[in-house]
């Protein structure tokens, strides 16, 4: 199961940059697939957000050469090589950064079967949940930077993260309203691998105005019944270890799948 979820995230990742690269063409959005794994690239001020490789040693054995050609690319794109592990990769590849290569961050991959998923009841305020249609895009996508740009990144990044999510077949969007106030969105991506029908969930905004009022659990809980009634097996989601995004979860039923470790080169 959690190779399965961790290709969902892959594929999710390379068509998050495919879209932008169709969005805004000739201006630095690749992916390149080296040895199974997925690297993306962007301009190099967005980060580790979108300038990372995953899937790094899952299929099995990499050597040297396999990094290189990853350390090329990242490095032709003018940033620095940021690999984001699986705890269960090959040992191979967590040998090739015993040098020159330190652990940065971590997050945690959560999921739950949608086999057995009940709607529960959230609390708090009323929230009404709506599905975006693309009149309303646009909205959306102020929405989404509005909710996210107390965090400190920068809104360009914020604003073509979500515009991605936007442009994607894929995708549905959501948004959360309190008394007729959009408060919130978030984005579902739809994705079938060889083995399981996957919704990856993402891109979960909320309002500094409306944060403690329930509306990232009705979000959660809103597209875990959309995913089910659509005939999907499993929910995916991720978050950094201890974060209110992971507790979130894990009060609607999420489970701990695995960990991943972001090794960044040092020199």
């Amino acid at each position: 199961m959690n190779r399965s979820i961790a290709r969902a995230q892959s594929i999710h990742r390379e068509r998050q940059l495919l879209a932008l690269q169709t969005l805004y063409p000739g201006q630095g959005y690749s992916v390149e697939n080296i040895a199974g794994s997925t690297t993306i690239l962007s301009p190099p001020a967005f980060g580790r957000k979108l300038n990372h490789t995953y899937e790094f040693a899952l299929d099995g054995k990499v050597t040297i050469k396999d990094l290189r050609r990853i350390e090329a690319a990242c490095e032709r794109n003018g940033g620095t090589p940021e690999l984001d592990m699986c705890d269960f990769a090959d040992k191979s590849g967590f040998d090739l950064f015993s040098n020159h290569y330190t652990v940065t961050g971590s997050q945690c991959e959560y999921q739950q079967s949608l086999a057995d998923f009940q709607r529960l009841p959230s609390s708090g305020d009323t929230i009404k949940i709506d599905i975006v249609g693309p009149d309303d895009h646009d909205t959306f996508v102020q929405a989404s930077v509005d909710g996210f740009r107390s965090g400190g990144r920068p809104e360009e990044l914020l604003k073509v993260c979500a515009e991605s999510a936007a442009a994607r077949s894929d995708t549905i969007l959501f948004s959360a309203s309190i008394a007729g106030e959009i408060v919130g969105t978030a984005a579902m991506a739809m994705i079938e691998t060889a083995i399981s029908k996957i919704v990856v969930l993402y891109c979960d905004s909320c309002l500094p105005s409306a944060r403690g009022r329930g509306v990232h659990k009705t979000l959660l809980l809103e597209r875990l019944r959309v995913a089910r009634d659509c005939g999907f097996d499993l929910a995916s989601a991720t978050a950094r270890e201890g974060s209110i995004s992971g507790r979130n979860m894990e009060k609607v039923g999420f489970k701990m799948a695995y960990f991943c470790k972001t090794y960044t080169k040092t020199c």
